[in-house]
């Protein structure tokens, strides 16, 4: 079984740049170097056999669309490496009434 996730654009920040990101198991195939295809679709068939929620997929599928976008991988890595060492500057979450909380000490914009 193959789905897709929503429909819709899908954009990341790569080097302070906005870049768009294919949203579709076709367009990031598409996308990706050939010796990297048959990778992904032994994924996404992985995924499928063990009955994977969908949230799952469509987060597999958004890593694989980042693999993409050359330095996008690397920013990303190093991001969450930021915040496993406890460096929440940037960082906001929403507070029970919607309202935005910042992580890092510093007020949300």
């Amino acid at each position: 079984m193959i789905s897709t996730p929503p429909p819709g654009p899908w954009s990341t920040q790569v080097g302070g740049e906005t870049v768009a990101l294919p949203s579709t198991a076709d367009g990031i195939r598409a996308a990706l170097p050939d010796e990297r295809r048959a990778e992904f679709d032994a994924a996404l068939a992985e995924l499928d056999a063990a009955g994977a929620p969908e949230e799952l997929r469509t987060l597999r599928l958004v890593w694989w669309a980042l693999e993409t976008v050359p330095g996008a991988v690397e920013e990303t890595d190093a991001e969450v490496a930021r915040l496993r060492a406890g460096d929440y500057s940037g960082v906001v979450t929403l507070d029970e009434n919607g309202d935005l909380v910042p992580l890092g000490g510093h007020e949300a914009a």
